[in-house]
């Protein structure tokens, strides 16, 4: 009797090992993804309103990516034993989708998808976080809870000149300017 509930308690040992082994393997992450970034040419920018004559400013998806790629790099560690090793974004209008590799407790990589919205409230653009999913299976919002982010515009623009609005399109936010007196 004895004997036949040791050979159950190992097998059953097993058999856990093994669905953690499986369940690790799953949640990895599918692609390779950094937060490599490049500053964005604030003089391209300027030029593009010369040659447009307008004073609006178009931020493409790859530019955001470089963006929030750079307030990601400077704080990559998260609540719960989280940090964030990669990213890739994905501008949706006025949403965000963050395709990322993260890795808990510094031993098990994960990759995940982070949901965001995007909001004009002057004299920034805030990023808030909505939502995570591993595989799509949603997270439960106590386990990762980003604090929202803001990029302040008006930082990356030359003196006299200031934001009038900001507008989300599908692949790109848009930046009307204004002269400042």
């Amino acid at each position: 009797m004895l004997k036949k509930s040791f050979i159950s308690l190992i097998v059953l040992i097993v058999i856990l090992a093994a669905a953690m082994v499986m369940f690790i393997r799953h949640i990895q992450p599918t692609e390779v993804l950094d937060l490599n970034y490049q500053e964005i040419s604030i003089a391209s920018k300027i030029a593009d309103i010369v040659k447009t004559r307008k004073l609006e400013v178009q931020i493409t998806e790859q530019d955001l990516n470089n963006l929030v790629k750079k307030q990601l790099s400077a704080h990559p560690n998260l609540p719960n034993g989280v940090r964030i090793e990669g990213a890739k974004l994905t501008l949706q209008g006025s949403n965000l989708v963050a395709d990322v590799n993260i890795r808990w407790q510094d031993k098990v990589p994960v990759g995940a998808q982070l949901f965001f919205s995007l909001a004009w409230d002057p004299p920034n653009v805030v990023i808030q976080h909505q939502n995570t999913r591993v595989r799509g299976i949603q997270v439960p919002k106590e386990w990762l809870q980003l604090a929202p982010i803001e990029l302040s515009i008006e930082d990356h623009l030359p003196l006299l000149v200031g934001v009038k609005d900001v507008r989300f399109e599908e692949k790109a936010v848009l930046i009307q300017l204004k002269a400042l007196r």
